[in-house]
């Protein structure tokens, strides 16, 4: 089972507040002039983790990975437990990085 899938059973049980998907699995991370953005999720669901700008492209990196590591955490408290079983299914986040 995927997070998207976990999700969606969640939700037709009656869950609420459940995050959208793609803020659990996909980071990207890319330069500015002197610093680097990380963030997650895929527009139109993407947002900017930490105050958005790193010096460099790992600490970009794994500040968005440590935000999509948050996110699953949170979204494990709130599952029940036979949903919950399947993280161990999940893929590791996707990161998407150019230069």
């Amino acid at each position: 089972m995927t997070i998207e899938d976990a999700i969606k059973e969640a939700a037709a049980r009656g869950i609420t507040g459940l995050p959208e998907p793609s803020r659990l699995t996909h980071a990207r991370v890319w330069p500015t002039a002197s610093q680097w953005i990380g963030e997650i999720g895929e527009p139109p669901h993407n947002e900017t983790v930490g105050e958005g700008m790193f010096e460099s492209k790992d600490d970009a990196q794994k500040a968005a990975l440590k935000a999509i590591a948050d996110g699953r955490a949170s979204l494990l408290a709130v599952l029940p437990a036979d949903l919950a079983a399947t993280a161990g299914e999940w893929p590791e986040p996707i990161v998407a990085t150019w230069d």
